[in-house]
């Protein structure tokens, strides 16, 4: 009867440990959608974004890191730019927290500079630039 009495005891204790393990999981999960109990990816990071301005400078231009991300940045999926007709983008930059994208519409005779805000995946704003005859 005793032994019964202690496994009973043993399991209320590990059923409420559980339990308190699931809500605080559930809680970090609702604060932070990147939380992870167990990382089961084996350690490694994802690749860092390259940077082209080494390809497009020439062969001989140093090497330049790329900027780092706040670790605090969360994804924010995926995004459509709603481009014009003819556009094309002709490059991208990440600066801080904002990825800066010149747009070249050829049709239009103009590029459009775009910021977008890394963490919510907003258009910012667009600086037009025309050419002046």
């Amino acid at each position: 009867m005793q032994a019964l009495k202690g496994v009973v005891i043993l399991m209320t204790v590990t059923i409420a440990v559980l339990m308190t393990l699931i809500l605080y999981g559930m809680y970090q999960k609702s604060q932070d959608p990147e939380f992870k109990f167990f990382d089961l990816s084996g350690g490694e990071k994802p690749a860092a974004a390259t940077n082209n301005t080494r390809a497009e400078a020439g062969a001989n231009a140093p090497a330049v890191a790329p900027p780092l991300l706040n670790p605090t940045t969360r994804a924010f999926g995926d995004i459509t730019l709603a481009l014009p007709a003819g556009a094309r983008i002709t490059s991208a930059t990440v600066s801080g927290e904002r990825l800066v994208i010149v747009v070249n519409n050829e049709t239009q005779g103009h590029e459009q500079i775009w910021v977008v805000d890394l963490t919510t995946g907003q258009v910012l704003g667009r600086i037009k630039a025309e050419e002046t005859p």
